[in-house]
């Protein structure tokens, strides 16, 4: 009986160690896809913003653009 109580009771606990690292993965994969998401759109946005840009300010323009895509990838690593 004691040692069925035993074999329980670590079984218990080493499930329970056992769970927190992959709910851990779990979320690291939803922080990977979410980040992903923002980098994605971060870069559709810089280049839409390039694509407007006319052509006598081209040079401040795609440097305007460049800095707001720099600033919306920092955003994205908080």
């Amino acid at each position: 009986m004691k040692s069925l109580l035993l074999t329980v009771v670590f079984a218990s606990l080493t499930g329970a160690a056992l769970a927190t690292p992959i709910s851990s993965r779990g979320n690291l994969r939803v922080a990977d896809a979410a980040a992903d998401a923002c980098f994605a759109s971060c870069a559709s946005q810089a280049e839409s913003c390039k694509r407007t840009c006319p052509a006598t300010l081209g040079t401040p323009c795609i440097s305007a653009c460049d800095s707001q895509a720099q600033t919306c990838r920092l955003g994205c690593q908080r």
